[in-house]
């Protein structure tokens, strides 16, 4: 049957909670660019430009993009498990066109682990000649891979948080003996010169010196032995970038040894090469993997602003403009051109002096440049040649390079001015200067496919990040911050500065970017907790809404993530098929159609058909998660339909909003099988906890937010001292993941009203010695509950006794003094419901066989004992409940 792809999550809102409708275009919108061509791409690190930003334009134009959970990537503090990446390509390889990966991830568990990992050599290369085994698997695959060369900060603030930790002390040392290394192999030192080497050497540890030296020569042969997987032909091509690098320095020599090792194994430059940069290779790659399968090479024509231009050497580079950008056109299978009728016209930004700079120059620059938004010689002159392409209808890309990780403002509020902002292809002003030439080039290649509209939706996010962020409020907030150390770590100010950057960010749009209708409605997160990288997401208001969102999903760039039990898309749609594109690792999930009974599924591959040869007509799915939040994160990315079905405008939402807040048994812990099994979560389903049982019997839509073994005071088995994460810190997560150190996106509860709360926590404080006192328990639910109410000022919260009799009374007795004193400290829409007042509410019979765990019988004795109690407490808040 013939069938074609719904893009149904067509940028998205960044979030939709409870019963939130989600904005969609007709679900033809995009099949006529579809290509039917897969790309599988493994980024170097889970940052937004590595991931989503990457593969934004691609999947725009048709393309299908696999990529692994971003949980299984990488970061700035945590390495991936290179075990799980593999075994994640292993299972996705057969399905692949061309893969684009990152061997930095792949071989060193992320783009930071490769500068500051302990492994050995032999380990090392046991994962690189895993490449082999790929092109077994998929012999008609194409591998386009990149990786790079440890940087060599100036100094430990250059540094930041991803060096070892003694750079922060020796790193001016450390790039003082590299260079003085790099030019002792090309001339002879100065005697000073020999001198100032030795004392250096001597100043250093000779522990620091072999680790961080040691590390290097480690990861060379790693290189080499890849170059010789491309020379082999396993890998089609491969890239090593030079990151944060200068003309003189331990990456700079390492360059030349395998541009040497690479010439004297007569390895070609359409097989190899070492290029300037690293974060822009992915969209480079990106763009490169679809000419190929497009069979196509594209002409583009560079343009530099007047002056230096093309000879600029920027910083972060050991080489002149014109080179990289010709190394960047290499790897994304384009081709230079000065016709006039080139496809694509790449205009780079430069200062007609030749500098680069983060724009605020050292108090000893004896030319300084300033970007305060006043223009300056070139402003004008790049501005007309902005204007002279655009007015000869060429597709233009811009690259922002004249400052430094932050947009040039003087340019961009001429271009706001001139109304040109929304008339590029591409545009780029982020990180170093060959960050943002690759990543314009890149993208504006692949958007040649796109509609403007498309490019819009793109290019607002750089004017977010690029302009309004790093060039203003980023600046803003380093001084608002109380010492310099925050801006490695945000820690405690992390949702301080959440709330100020989109604060600030919402009125520079409203007043630079009102030609794009929703530029305002934002939000900002730091998925790094630093405030060099910020997150930012927009509400796509697109007129017809289709699909129904409930629980805490966070929905953003043609993609939908949620890390609860019990989350659930719900649609209308016609046709005789459907199918789901799900990336998710191990959970497992539920969903019905027309109300016939759930079929439980795990999603294997991630396009998975759900039904097929459906009557004609109209039809309703619902897709529930069954397993809770420390399995992982799950991301849908829509159905797909048979040809000439189509997506519905959905069903009004229910009237009433529930949440529910708890541990295993609020997860549904054994309930749908044997509580004995070796893997925990496969007889586990959220869906049929008390909590869903109850909503659905109130006709209420629902979230989930449970966790096992969780406590008040101390989690299941949890030893002193009780450091680990509770209920209370949990609860304003978007995912409930499982560490203090996973990515911990804050829900937005002002966009997601709830109407109750209901709070059932405590049994696993109870079941192991020693067990809480009383002024522990009630000082830790009285904070929990004012946590929920500080998020909820609106809704009733109702704190049930734990259902268990076996951890005894005092649970109960605790909760409901708890919940007293804020009664009576004027929290008027607080309740407390015993379970077990008179008699045991579940029998033994009721349990799965432990008397902790209720089966799905328990839970539905439950929520039918919570009912009538539950509608009498809303009757108070509503007029009618829905039925009555």
């Amino acid at each position: 049957m013939k069938k074609k792809l719904s893009l149904i999550l067509s940028m998205l809102s960044i979030m939709f909670g409870l019963s939130s409708p989600v904005d969609m275009p007709p679900a033809e919108a995009k099949v006529q660019n579809t290509v039917q061509c897969t790309i599988l791409f493994v980024p170097h690190d889970n940052r937004p430009t590595s991931c989503e930003q990457s593969t934004e334009a691609l999947e725009l134009a048709g393309y299908n993009v696999i990529m692994p959970p971003k949980d299984m990537l990488g970061g700035l503090r945590n390495t991936a498990d290179t075990n799980e990446l593999w075994g994640w390509v292993n299972k996705n390889i057969s399905k692949a066109d061309v893969a684009v990966v990152s061997t930095d991830s792949l071989i060193y568990g992320g783009l930071v682990a490769s500068r500051n990992h302990n492994n050995s050599e032999e380990v090392l290369l046991y994962r690189t000649n895993k490449f082999k085994q790929l092109k077994k698997s998929n012999k008609k695959l194409k591998i386009f891979a990149f990786g790079s060369l440890m940087r060599t900060p100036k100094n430990g603030a250059a540094a930041g948080a991803e060096e070892p930790e003694y750079y922060q002390k020796y790193g001016d040392k450390i790039f003082r003996v590299s260079a003085l290394n790099d030019q002792k192999e090309t001339r002879k030192l100065t005697k000073l010169e020999k001198e100032e080497r030795e004392g250096l050497m001597n100043s250093i540890p000779s522990g620091v010196y072999k680790d961080y030296f040691g590390r290097r020569t480690k990861n060379i042969n790693v290189t080499k032995n890849l170059m010789n997987l491309a020379q082999n032909g396993i890998l089609n091509f491969l890239v090593i970038g030079k990151d944060d690098n200068a003309p003189f320095c331990a990456t700079h020599q390492e360059a030349r040894e395998l541009n040497n090792f690479a010439k004297k194994q007569g390895l070609s430059r359409d097989k190899f090469m070492v290029a300037t940069g690293i974060d822009e290779f992915a969209m480079l790659l990106l763009a490169r993997a679809a000419n190929t399968i497009e069979n196509k090479q594209y002409t583009v024509n560079v343009q530099y602003n007047t002056g230096v231009g093309k000879d600029t050497i920027p910083k972060f580079s050991d080489e002149k403009l014109f080179k990289s950008i010709r190394d960047e056109l290499t790897m994304a299978g384009a081709k230079e051109t000065n016709k006039p009728n080139a496809d694509l016209f790449l205009l780079v930004n430069t200062d007609p002096k030749g500098r680069t700079t983060d724009g605020y120059p050292e108090p000893n620059d004896p030319d300084p440049m300033y970007n305060d938004g006043k223009p300056r010689i070139g402003t004008q002159y790049f501005l007309d040649m902005v204007k002279e392409n655009i007015a000869k209808k060429r597709n233009v890309a811009l690259a922002d390079v004249c400052f430094a990780n932050g947009s040039d403002k003087a340019l961009m509020n001429l271009l706001s001015d001139n109304k040109l902002l929304f008339r590029l292809r591409s545009y780029s002003g982020w990180n170093t200067p060959t960050n943002s030439t690759g990543f314009a080039l890149g993208q504006g290649l692949v958007n040649l496919k796109n509609s403007q509209e498309d490019c819009n939706r793109m290019l607002v996010k750089r004017y977010l990040d690029d302009w309004g962020y790093q060039a203003y409020a980023r600046e803003k907030l380093m001084w608002s911050l109380p010492d310099s150390k925050y801006y490695f770590n945000l820690a405690e100010y992390e949702k301080y500065a959440e709330d100020l950057v989109t604060k600030e960010l919402r009125e520079f749009a409203a007043w630079h970017l009102s030609e794009y209708p929703n530029a305002t409605d934002i939000k900002v997160t730091f998925p790094w907790h630093i405030t060099f990288i910020g997150g930012i997401t927009i509400n796509e208001n697109i007129p017809k809404k289709k699909l129904i969102f409930n629980g805490r999903w966070n929905i953003e760039n043609n993609q939908a993530t949620c890390g609860n039990g019990a989350t659930y898309v719900t649609a209308r749609f016609t046709g005789t098929s459907i199918a789901a594109k799900m990336d998710d690792r191990n959970c497992w999930w539920r969903y019905e159609i027309d109300g016939k009974p759930y079929n439980r599924i795990k999603f294997r591959n991630e396009l998975t058909t759900l039904a097929e040869n459906l009557p004609k007509g109209e039809h309703k799915i619902k897709l529930v998660r069954s397993t809770e939040g420390e399995a992982g994160l799950s991301t849908f990315k829509g159905f797909v339909l048979n040809e000439g079905a189509e997506i519905l405008s959905p069903d009004e939402p229910k009237r009433l909003k529930l949440e529910f807040v708890g541990d295993s048994i609020t997860a549904g812990a054994f309930n749908d099988g044997p509580h004995d099994v070796l893997s925990y979560h496969d007889v586990e389903n959220n869906d049929m906890s008390y909590g869903p049982q109850l909503a659905r019997m109130l006709d209420a839509d629902y979230s989930v937010l449970a966790k096992s073994g969780e406590g008040l005071v101390h989690n299941y088995s949890e030893e002193w001292p009780y450091n680990q994460v509770h209920t209370a810190d949990r609860y304003p997560w978007t995912y409930y993941s499982f560490n203090w150190n996973d990515h911990h996106l804050n829900w937005d509860f002002s966009n997601n009203k709830t109407d109750a709360v209901f709070i059932s926590i405590g049994a696993n404080d109870f079941l192991f010695e020693p067990r809480p006192t009383e002024d522990e328990f009630i000082k830790e639910y009285i904070h929990l509950i004012k946590v929920v109410r500080k998020n909820n000022p609106t809704a009733a919260i109702i704190c049930l006794e734990p259902v268990p009799t076996v951890i005894g009374p005092d649970a109960a007795s605790w909760t409901e003094i708890a919940v007293t004193k804020l009664k009576n400290n004027g929290d008027k829409d607080l309740y407390y419901i015993p379970l077990n007042k008179d008699t045991p509410l579940l029998n033994d019979s009721d349990y799965v066989g432990d008397g902790v765990h209720p089966t799905q019988e328990g839970s539905r004795k439950i929520a039918e004992y919570l009912k009538n109690k539950v509608e009498t407490i809303l009757k108070s808040k509503f007029a009618k409940l829905p039925g009555h």
